[in-house]
């Protein structure tokens, strides 16, 4: 290629990367203005052999320099959306432009410039409040989004937490029952343990099958330290259904506080198989790997809880296998990401503890 050629396809580069700057969506705004071709060649002509070389560093920044705004949605549970939602991204570059979740929360928002932008998540406004979040995109990159919706405070009293499974829902569950374990759920979230047992108990004796029930009532035994009453109860629900993915999680923590690694890993593969975009469920089958010191397969798994977002507890059981794999440096690195992100966390007083030996 001839350097003059060079020039101009260095120029068309620049200039494509100029026009992808403003917003080309259709909800964005329109610019239909062109240089002159006789103009292009004037500028062409008056390029140096080292303005032609700061140019093509000039087009190749800008054009690395756009990326994709990845992310999933979740419910105030952590549990993945069943229906699509409305997400908006919007900043100086991008008047505003608007995707819809697939079936899980997940969403993707093509081609974004560097830049700080406006996330909006709109769900269903009986329900849930609008959440925003920001955006920095740098280098065309940004972490991976976890956005949670917050219910709306009139909704709150009325939703169910844990929600579990679409079978759960078909279930015709007497109006004595639902009563009797709505007000649990309040118990539950008001921290009133024993009062949340005793009416997810009432709920359970009018209708033994009810799943959120028995899911929940095992929910109150893990916060007591009551693993094996909790165990019992997360199978009791897994009877009711096989394909109910809360419960199955919650069996394998109960299994884990019990050091019975190789039956939670057996559980915890059977919840990846139902939905292998759950980062609690790669987290705690990092833990149970490392139970057992299956150290690369737990070390894969901790990874992937964190790429998938919502899981900074993994940073310290990554710090474990980096030091069961001799890794002083990738240990502490670790334990400093946990402590920034968790400094009150359960596991920070352990973290500084290890920081303090591996100075």
């Amino acid at each position: 290629m001839t350097l003059g050629k060079f020039r101009i396809s260095l120029l068309a580069l620049l200039a494509f990367g100029m026009s992808l700057s403003r917003p080309a969506e259709a909800h964005a705004r329109n610019d239909t203005s062109r240089l002159p071709a006789v103009t292009i060649r004037t500028i062409v002509r008056r390029i140096t052999r080292g303005q032609t070389l700061a140019l093509a560093r000039v087009a190749l920044r800008y054009a690395g320099q756009r990326g994709n705004v990845t992310g999933q949605v979740v419910l105030p549970s952590g549990q993945a959306v069943n229906s699509r939602i409305k997400v908006t991204l919007s900043g100086y570059r991008i008047t505003y432009f608007t995707v819809y979740t697939d079936n899980k929360g997940r969403f993707v928002i093509p081609n974004v410039s560097d830049g700080t932008y406006t996330l909006e998540v709109q769900a269903d406004s009986d329900l849930y409040e609008p959440v925003t979040q920001e955006v920095r995109m740098i280098y065309g990159a940004h972490p991976g989004l976890i956005i949670t919706l917050r219910e709306k405070k009139h909704s709150a009293s009325k939703s169910n937490t844990n929600v579990i499974s679409a079978g759960e829902l078909a279930q015709e569950v007497p109006d004595g029952a639902r009563k009797e374990f709505e007000k649990g759920a309040q118990f539950s979230n008001e921290g009133k343990i024993q009062d949340a047992i005793e009416r997810f108990k009432k709920a359970l004796a009018i209708f033994p099958a009810y799943l959120m029930a028995r899911n929940n009532l095992g929910v109150q035994y893990l916060k007591q330290g009551q693993w094996p009453k909790a165990a019992e109860q997360f199978e009791a629900a897994i009877e009711i259904d096989s394909k109910a993915l809360n419960p199955r999680q919650n069996l394998a923590i109960a299994l884990i506080e019990q050091k019975k690694y190789a039956q939670a890993i057996e559980h915890l593969n059977r919840a990846i198989s139902m939905d292998s975009s759950s980062s609690t469920t790669h987290l705690y089958a990092g833990i149970a790997s490392l139970g057992i010191d299956e150290i690369d397969q737990a070390e894969r798994e901790l990874s992937t809880a964190l790429s998938l977002g919502g899981a900074e507890n993994a940073h310290f059981y990554l710090a474990l296998v980096h030091l069961k794999k001799g890794e002083r440096e990738p240990a502490v690195r670790e334990l400093k990401a946990y402590l920034e992100k968790l400094p009150k966390g359960e596991k920070a007083p352990r973290a500084r503890q290890l920081l303090e030996k591996l100075r």
